[in-house]
């Protein structure tokens, strides 16, 4: 197993339960399983690779919550690195890259902005050259990320201002925006504001709602949403028709479990129900999620792999002329670090697509600032990144994301899911999740390949997954990013 070993500076930075969700990752960001421990004041990672690699670490910085950041790829060595000052090192090698990147397309960064990242580089600089002062280095560091962080932000803003404004008079091509209506019927009121702000929902097909009683299937919910959704003129994605989690399957599937020969009949006899009834209503079918990392029934990484590729075959030959996609949660690959899974969600997606299996496309779930069953808060650039790395594919990409709008307990959210602490909101906000949306969607949105963008969750008021993840609140009230949401669509969208 490879070793490296870190004194901390400021140890009260890292982040809650940072021991068991640090990881170690090589160039391409997919987490080995890593294994974390102190040695008196030494910081001890090991992980079974003995390459050379990046470390991830939750970690607070002053004025922007707690991120997981990253270090520059590091060898062993006998002599601990200073982990401050390594996060730093790590965070200014990406924004000076990712900065590179938005230059080469025509755009140039503002003199403050640029002022900003010269001024991190040199507090790093100096942190580096006075490491024989711990505590120094470890201030001069953390505002060094301090600094990068903020330059970062207002760099990715406008760039990403400058390159939707290149294209107001070209709105983004088959670009769609919309919601995952839920299980539940939306109010009257909630329904007309989803449809004044988005050209498309997601209709979920649950097989749970559908099928809860063995062989009694009841359409009448999904027989109403596709209805309205059709009356309201927006385009309608289904499903996913597999969702390979606990939340799933109805609860007599668990007398399968273990049986895979007759879950896989059950879950296609399913599939071939729904699709024979809605084919020619939808305009995407959006096969299988969290294909990566669900625990549907205990079922293998192959037997996963193995369901979904016959359900996509299943999908083409009922309805071959509508688009499919297949989506992944936690697309970084955190659950990796485990070391219960062996696939990252890119792998899932390699294999499909050398299967030739006509899949159309893929989605990413990103429920950012959720744990366990979400993606920790990141950089801005890290967004780009993994883009870029899904962009390899050739295929496009469907975003769904969430975020939460308050840290307080919700009663109604049905798993035991934290939200992570958020950072200093800008001026005039009070809100979170618009934040996080304002910074992520709009970048998310200059990429041509992602073609559709759905905001996960619908409301609060029903039961549901994420803790404050909705558009609408508890009592059906709409929440800032609603207004966000139907703002990007009128200036940047395709109608």
């Amino acid at each position: 197993m490879g070793h490296l070993r870190f004194r901390v500076a400021q140890r009260d930075r890292l982040g809650a339960e940072a021991l068991s969700r640090l990881f170690v990752a090589g160039g391409d960001d997919i987490p080995w399983s890593t294994q974390t421990r102190w040695d008196d004041d030494v910081l001890a990672v090991r992980r079974r690779m003995d390459d050379s690699g990046c470390v991830h670490v939750p970690w607070r910085v002053d004025g922007h919550g707690q991120l997981l950041l990253n270090t520059g790829t590091l060898m062993e060595r006998a002599q601990p690195y200073l982990l401050d000052v390594e996060l730093a090192r790590g965070l200014l090698q990406r924004l000076r890259n990712r900065l590179f990147f938005w230059e080469s397309s025509g755009w140039t960064a503002s003199a403050e902005a640029a002022a900003q990242v010269r001024a991190a580089t040199r507090l790093f600089a100096a942190a580096a050259t006075r490491q024989d002062d711990l505590a120094n280095a470890g201030r001069l560091a953390n505002e060094s990320l301090a600094i990068a962080l903020s330059a970062a932000g207002g760099l990715a803003a406008s760039y990403a201002s400058h390159a939707l404004e290149a294209r107001r008079d070209q709105p983004l091509p088959g670009t769609l925006l919309g919601v995952s209506l839920g299980p539940h019927a939306p109010s009257p009121a909630v329904r007309r504001r989803v449809a004044e702000t988005c050209n498309l929902a997601q209709a979920p097909l649950g097989w749970r709602s559908i099928e809860a009683r063995e062989g009694r299937r009841d359409w009448k919910t999904t027989d109403e949403q596709l209805g309205w959704c059709q009356t309201a003129g927006l385009k309608i994605a289904a499903g996913p028709l597999l969702r390979m989690d606990d939340r799933g399957i109805p609860d007599w599937m668990y007398l399968w479990e273990g049986d895979y020969e007759n879950l896989a009949r059950l879950m296609l006899e399913h599939v071939h129900a729904v699709v024979s009834r809605y084919a020619g209503r939808v305009h995407l079918w959006h096969v299988a999620s969290r294909v990566n990392n669900g625990t549907l029934l205990s079922l293998s990484e192959e037997q996963r792999l193995n369901l979904v590729a016959q359900t996509l075959q299943l999908v083409r030959k009922i309805d071959p002329r509508t688009p499919t996609v297949v989506s992944f949660d936690q697309p970084w690959g955190e659950y990796l670090v485990r070391g219960d899974e062996e696939l990252a969600p890119i792998h899932y997606a390699d294999a499909l697509v050398r299967a030739d299996l006509g899949v159309s496309g893929f989605g990413l779930e990103i429920n950012a600032g959720y744990f366990p069953r979400g993606s920790a808060h990141r950089p801005i650039v890290e967004y780009g990144r993994l883009i870029d790395q899904w962009s390899l594919l050739g295929l496009p990409l469907m975003l769904l994301l969430t975020a939460s709008s308050s840290a307080a307990d919700d009663p109604r959210a049905l798993a035991k899911i934290a939200t992570e602490p958020a950072g200093d909101l800008p001026p005039g906000s009070d809100d979170p999740q618009h934040a996080w949306a304002a910074a992520v969607a709009p970048l998310l949105l200059t990429r041509s390949n992602v073609q559709v963008l759905v905001w996960n969750q619908l409301a609060d008021s029903a039961p549901h997954e994420f803790p404050h993840g909705g558009l609408f609140d508890a009592d059906d009230r709409e929440k800032p990013v609603m207004r966000l949401l139907q703002e990007l669509r009128t200036r940047h969208l395709a109608s």
